[in-house]
């Protein structure tokens, strides 16, 4: 119940900043360049968040294996 109001909200979100965008692409030039400071814009990962995530995976990987180690009722890992 709660996740579809979530999706509900990202999705009107998304239409008007669509909305949006049609209206400042049909105006002049001089708009044009606020809307492109508005607009998504990928960032490229850098170094160091490349590192945050590998090492967010690491220790997920860590915490599944320990999990499963000190288990009594499993003795071994499935690959």
């Amino acid at each position: 119940m709660r996740f579809g109001k979530i999706v509900e909200g990202l999705k009107s979100k998304i239409k008007a900043s669509l909305r949006m965008r049609k209206r400042s692409s049909l105006s002049s030039s001089s708009s044009s360049s606020s809307s492109s400071s508005s607009s998504y814009e990928k960032i490229e990962k850098s170094d160091s968040m490349r590192f945050e995530l590998r090492s967010r995976k690491a220790h997920k990987i860590i915490q599944q294996t320990l999990r499963i180690a000190d288990s009594p009722t499993s003795r071994t890992y499935a690959f």
